[in-house]
């Protein structure tokens, strides 16, 4: 029995290490070529039609031939380039949040299985929502960031207060310093999620 015991723990603490790792590794995949673009001399390629029509304003105002835009068809909603700031925000606060679970999963395990269980599918989903997002931005991607991690926060809120049902968790759990320092990084994809949704990310498509 103890060495099962102890071929779990190893086990637990195998998967929490190769998350923190995969975590910081993922981060730098993702962020390194935009912070290279920053520091990089010559014009960007165009990503999307908003980086396209930019270029193609900047290139009018030198030759002189800037004109009135045609009538726009329709408003669409247009999600941010991979350079914006809010973005990237959310990215690493993901990545930061996945990084505190993983650590917090190998301690919950030794708790209940089923908890231990939670906190590697938390770090692991905020792992690959921040891969995903980094790299193709999409409405859907940033409605379920912000709603998984309010998610979460909500549930986190509950063992705080009342603990919960079913004999899982009879009484609160004290606030922790890594409890606060995760519940910001998740407060802090929600409010990137929510704020590169808002009306003000809205721009009209010219025909």
């Amino acid at each position: 029995m103890t060495a099962m015991s102890t071929g779990v723990g190893m086990l637990a603490h195998t998967v929490h290490y190769a998350l923190v790792v995969g975590g910081l590794l993922t981060l730098a995949v993702v962020l390194l070529p935009h912070a290279l673009d920053r520091l990089s001399p010559q014009a960007l390629a165009p990503r999307d039609h908003h980086d396209l029509r930019v270029l193609e304003l900047r290139r009018a105002v030198a030759a002189g031939t800037l004109t009135q835009p045609r009538t726009t068809v329709a408003p669409r909603a247009t999600i941010p380039s991979h350079g914006s700031s809010a973005l990237q925000l959310a990215v690493v606060a993901s990545g930061a949040a996945a990084a505190i679970h993983a650590g917090a999963g190998p301690g919950h395990l030794d708790e209940r299985a089923a908890f231990g269980g939670f906190f590697v599918v938390a770090a692991l989903a905020q792992l690959a929502w921040a891969a995903l997002v980094a790299t193709r931005c999409t409405p859907r991607l940033l409605v379920a960031g912000a709603l998984g991690n309010a998610a979460i926060l909500a549930l986190w809120l509950t063992t705080r207060t009342w603990g919960l049902p079913w004999g899982l968790m009879p009484a609160p759990e004290a606030v922790g310093a890594w409890d606060l320092a995760c519940a910001g990084w998740e407060l802090l994809v929600v409010a990137s999620c929510v704020h590169l949704l808002g009306p003000s990310r809205r721009t009209a498509v010219t025909s």
